[in-house]
């Protein structure tokens, strides 16, 4: 194992074929803090041999907006000439180009996402961060030692001056205040705070960033950029430092705990109590 940036295979990374030890990445991290080390070690492909990856049509088509904006490209992206995947044929032709590590699409998806990578282009050109698809290298792997642990993460895009980590998400709803309840609900200041660790550990600028490019997947395709405050990201710099402390105990021990065997006694929600008062109030009122 060596720290460093490189270029590999989507199967090299996600099945963790990077070296001879177990690392951990965003999502795993995600998952111990958000779920439990048993949830982590269910969900990582070396440690558990039965581990199968989650398919579905909604992430093909983020993985194939992914490769047409980002690579450029078509090549991993599989037209199927159907209109639904209710016939049998449809079916085997997706399942067959997903078992070659390729994403299948609907034809008709075609001309959509086609129109989604021209305004998400359009977005950027008129961004400060115009430029940055002719100025760096989509789909970089970080590999980083932190402690005892050996970390991967993947970057949607890196600017070639190692300053910005650029993500693409699709999405139902681009507007910027909901995507930033989206980012603090789905752990993706997680994701801002474990990419730009390592690409500091890995000889990148202390100063660099990490943009969201949040674009919705109806039309009008329409677009926003987010980047996270200094405060955003010390609140979740400690939660990746809570996650590497708990995945390094768990890798060490052998012990992947789920959650607490003691009983929980609940509180009612502020909304149940606040509901009670107002019927008591409402009877004492007759």
């Amino acid at each position: 194992m060596k720290q460093g940036i490189f270029s590999m295979s989507d199967e090299t990374y996600h099945s963790d074929k990077i070296g001879s030890e177990i690392t951990l990445s965003n999502s795993i991290a995600k998952i111990i803090i958000q779920q439990s080390p048993q949830h982590a070690w269910y969900a990582h492909p070396r440690l558990n041999p039965r581990h199968k990856s989650v398919d579905s049509d909604r992430f093909d088509l983020g993985t194939a907006c992914h490769s047409l904006l980002l690579e450029q490209s078509d090549a991993k992206i599989v037209y199927i000439d159907h209109d639904d995947y209710r016939t049998n044929a449809a079916k085997e032709t997706r399942d067959m180009a997903r078992a070659k590590g390729l994403t299948p699409i609907l034809r008709k998806y075609e001309k959509s996402m086609l129109e989604m990578v021209s305004k998400a282009h359009e977005k950027i050109k008129n961004s400060e961060l115009a430029g940055i698809f002719q100025n760096g290298k989509p789909e970089q792997t970080l590999v980083w030692q932190d402690g005892d642990a050996w970390c991967r993460a993947r970057l949607d895009w890196l600017r070639a001056d190692n300053k910005v980590i650029l993500d693409y998400k699709t999405t139902d709803s681009a507007d910027p205040e909901t995507c930033i309840r989206k980012i603090a609900s789905m752990g993706y200041d997680m994701q801002a705070s474990f990419y730009k660790r390592g690409l500091v550990a890995c000889g990148g600028s202390e100063d660099a960033v990490f943009v969201f490019l949040f674009q919705e997947i109806t039309a009008p395709y329409a677009c926003c950029l987010v980047g996270l405050s200094n405060t955003f990201i010390e609140i979740a710099d400690q939660k990746v430092n809570d996650a590497i402390e708990i995945w390094t105990d768990c890798l060490q021990s052998g012990k992947w705990p789920s959650y607490s065997d003691n009983v929980h006694y609940a509180e009612p929600p502020n909304w149940m109590l606040q509901q009670f008062m107002n019927e008591m109030e409402a009877k004492a009122n007759g």
